[in-house]
């Protein structure tokens, strides 16, 4: 059984953007930094980072208010997030994924429950909506949050039933009408609870299944030959160069540097043709 570390890899940039927003490169430093730490600490098999796609059947059945509300970066951080994609996907032992059509959650999902069946998975993201992917009673897959420096636990309820009932402000998603946390835990842990709102308030059934479709994971099986993957190649006078070429000397310093490149050196066995 193999152990597959799978990056959220937009939730990390933006952590990354919060940690050194005042440095010209620091997004980049921070990112670069963050992804050593994780595979120093999980010590995988593979390493994905998973980006984003266009959520298309999302945008359309939300008539284009899914995640509308959120607002577009500036051009430095634009810059930075293309620097670090294009280091890793070229220059270090991590499989940048994408999808074109879909989000990295339902990407990330595909992976841990379908491509990766038999192996160890840790998911390392603070979106919660990847606690659907984890089970009370089966640890194959496991939620790290990096921010609290935890494993996040599965609700002893179904999540995505929860998320449908209260909805998501983070994805623009709308809840039903009088229904919070507490509300919502009540209605998915007491039998006949749910039908009994719907009873009650007949306009909820639509908002509910609505919400259903919008929260839990696409199915990316018919479709998975899209998926795009990165093949980098291992050239380490390349990459140091052009982490200078940022003024990112703290990690290329005789001191540093052989410890830093030295933490990805198990990663390139999945990429037998690279070569120094």
């Amino acid at each position: 059984m193999k152990h597959v570390l799978v990056i959220d890899g937009l939730n990390l940039i933006y952590r990354a953007r919060v940690a050194m927003r005042d440095a010209e490169h620091g997004c980049t430093f921070a990112a670069l930094r963050s992804i050593r730490s994780l595979v120093e600490r999980f010590k995988p098999d593979i390493t994905y980072f998973v980006l984003e796609g266009v959520p298309r059947r999302r945008i359309a059945e939300s008539d284009g208010t899914y995640k509308a509300q959120r607002v577009d970066a500036d051009d430095s951080f634009k810059i930075q997030k293309r620097q670090i994609v294009d280091i890793l996907a070229n220059l270090l032992p991590v499989v940048v994924t994408r999808h074109p059509d879909y989000e990295a959650d339902d990407v990330i999902a595909h992976l841990a429950e379908n491509i990766h069946e038999n192996d160890r998975v840790t998911v390392v993201s603070t979106d919660t909506d990847f606690i659907q992917l984890i089970k009370q009673d089966n640890h194959r897959i496991t939620l790290y949050s990096p921010i609290k420096d935890i494993f996040v636990e599965a609700p002893p309820y179904n999540y995505v039933q929860w998320k449908a009932l209260r909805g998501d402000g983070a994805d623009n998603i709308p809840g039903i009408p009088g229904i919070g946390d507490k509300r919502a835990t009540k209605i998915v842990t007491e039998a006949g609870a749910l039908e009994e709102l719907f009873a009650k308030k007949p306009d909820a059934r639509a908002i509910y299944e609505h919400n259903l479709s919008m929260i839990g994971f696409e199915n990316l099986s018919n479709s998975w030959n899209l998926t795009k993957f990165s093949k980098p190649s291992r050239k380490n006078d390349s990459l140091r160069e052009r982490l200078l070429s940022l003024d990112i000397v703290s990690l290329t310093n005789d001191k540093t540097w052989p410890k830093w490149i030295a933490s990805f050196d198990r990663l390139w066995i999945q990429f037998p043709s690279a070569n120094e």
